[in-house]
């Protein structure tokens, strides 16, 4: 595996392995995606379907929230409290600007 994605997968697997509520960077989740999916370091062969797809499934599996807003509407702690409503295990937090 390339060393490319391995920061953001290392950060990744150590916050999946705590007990507690998750809050990742849609950064590190997509080093993880990157790296599982597309292991020799071929990111940009991915389509955004392939991507979105991919980040469904992960969200999915380990019961996360995905939180998504532009900057001027994007808040840490609405995406955390979100999660925490919705009973998910965590949230990952993506800053569209």
């Amino acid at each position: 595996m390339t060393t490319m994605y391995n920061e953001g997968r290392v950060r990744v697997i150590e916050q999946l392995e705590k007990e507690e509520f998750h809050i990742l960077n849609i950064c590190d989740v997509m080093d993880w995606i990157y790296s599982t999916f597309r292991p020799n370091g071929q990111r940009w062969d991915m389509s955004w379907e392939e991507e979105s797809k991919y980040l469904k499934q992960f969200c999915d599996n380990f019961q996360l929230y995905l939180y998504e807003k532009p900057n001027e509407e994007f808040f840490e702690w609405e995406g955390a409290e979100e999660a925490r409503l919705g009973g998910y295990r965590g949230v990952i937090l993506s800053n569209l600007s």
